[in-house]
């Protein structure tokens, strides 16, 4: 069985419950409408039997009325002995007398009449009753053909206001169906670049389309990641993979000579190495990337942490025959991770190390940079040129072909460690006279 549309179930409990608003108002009037009327002949009987009071008289044993008490509007009067004798007006229905009560009867027409008797004491000790009625057909029927128009009319206004309700409702979950196609379109076509992009109220529906579209952004990106991971992994795997398939196979040749079967597996074995270190870089990246990197941080001493790094890289600064220096400078102290922003520095330091010519010089220090505190490494290698600057931070990208031996991601890897941090990284360049590499973070907790 086909479920109802959240459209239809809207309207079909709106035109419920205006059905019983409805339903609640009807009885509401009915019941009012009648204690008005009854109301209504009460108040004129009791009025019209005070009139006739001061209007009847008994003098010396006769009975005189001092008007025509048929002339008083809508009330009819009768007057009657306490025996039930008949002394003035037309005799329409006999009742019962009974001093006071409101009662209804029906004549031998069929006409209903309201009904009071009051009983009249004079003077001279003689009593008569006096009898006021009404009829109550006009008011009846008045109002039983009211009510027969508004049986009517008030269906209608129901069904008007359900007809509204659900154009009303269709207009307002418009949006809804536009953010049904958007999702069925990408759905269909697997393109995550289309948007609901919804204009006109920011009322709640606009807040879920914002919502969706940012969940778009999210999906967006993972699968951006995950396709550029997997293509950049076996575009930079490639080479070294092809490279070992080739040295092993030299290596199992017959032909092969034991020193060249060695030298082939030492290839090898640093093939893996480098394999391994861009596999790592790579992981780090798309786990930063993900958000599944959580910063560990803890109060640093900023010179401690420049020492290790510096400590790390000394032995490969001595076989290139380098100067590798610490810049004076104040005591400071940071909230951030201490490995990554060590693994950071690392990248900065091995670098220079790496691509500084041999007799150079490597330079490494801190400073306060107000709510920042800027590391920089400097060197006097050969320098980027102006064109390459700009893309020294992009994944996989190297300068020139001398530096082949890299895997591109180390620097990469620097900036996403100093966003992750709140900050950024730079480099000042000048071909001939060396790199200065800076990292800019702040003391305390400003992550992004």
């Amino acid at each position: 069985m086909r479920r109802l549309s959240i459209k239809l179930r809207v309207t079909i409990w709106y035109t419920l419950l205006v059905a019983l608003i409805a339903g609640l108002a009807l009885c509401t009037l009915f019941f009012s409408g009648q204690a008005m009327v009854r109301s209504y002949y009460e108040e004129a009987l009791a009025g019209t039997a005070r009139l006739a009071t001061d209007d009847i008289r008994y003098d010396d044993g006769e009975l005189e009325i001092d008007r025509n008490l048929d002339e008083l509007p809508t009330v009819r009067v009768t007057l009657f002995s306490l025996y039930g004798d008949l002394l003035y007006g037309k005799l329409r229905f006999e009742l019962p007398f009974v001093e006071g009560e409101f009662r209804k009867v029906t004549d031998r027409s069929g006409e209903s009449w309201t009904v009071q008797d009051t009983l009249l004491t004079f003077e001279e000790g003689e009593s008569i009753w006096l009898r006021c009625y009404i009829s109550s057909d006009a008011g009846a029927n008045l109002f039983h053909y009211g009510a027969e128009i508004i049986a009517w009319i008030v269906p209608a206004l129901v069904a008007l206001a359900s007809v509204g309700g659900f154009l009303i409702t269709r207009r307002a979950f418009r949006p809804v169906v536009q953010i049904a196609r958007t999702a069925e379109s990408i759905a269909d076509g697997n393109d995550l670049k289309k948007r609901i992009a919804l204009e006109g109220a920011r009322d709640e529906i606009y807040r879920l389309s914002q919502v969706f579209d940012a969940m778009l952004d999210r999906l967006e990106r993972a699968f951006e990641r995950e396709r550029r991971f997997t293509s950049d992994a076996s575009h930079e795997l490639r080479t070294p993979v092809a490279a070992i398939l080739a040295q092993a196979d030299f290596a199992l040749s017959p032909a092969a000579k034991e020193e060249d079967r060695v030298e082939a597996l030492e290839d090898v074995r640093a093939r893996a190495g480098q394999m391994s270190e861009l596999l790592g870089k790579l992981l780090a990246l798309s786990r930063m990337d993900a958000g599944h990197t959580p910063l560990r941080r803890e109060k640093v001493d900023v010179r401690m942490l420049l020492e290790v790094a510096l400590e790390e890289c000394a032995d490969a600064a001595r076989e290139k025959n380098l100067s590798l220096e610490m810049i004076p400078g104040e005591e400071m102290e940071a909230d951030w991770d201490p490995l990554l922003v060590t693994q950071a520095v690392l990248n900065l330091v091995g670098n220079a190390v790496k691509y500084t010519c041999p007799g150079g010089h490597v330079r490494v220090g801190a400073k306060d940079a107000g709510e920042f505190v800027e590391i920089s490494v400097e060197d006097d290698g050969p320098g980027i040129a102006p064109e390459h600057v700009e893309h020294v931070f992009e994944r996989f990208y190297q300068a020139d072909a001398s530096r082949h031996n890299g895997s591109g991601l180390g620097l990469s890897l620097v900036l996403r460690i100093a966003q992750l941090h709140g900050g950024t990284a730079q480099v000042r360049s000048e071909p001939g006279r060396g790199s200065c590499f800076s990292l800019q973070l702040p003391k305390g907790e400003k992550e992004r």
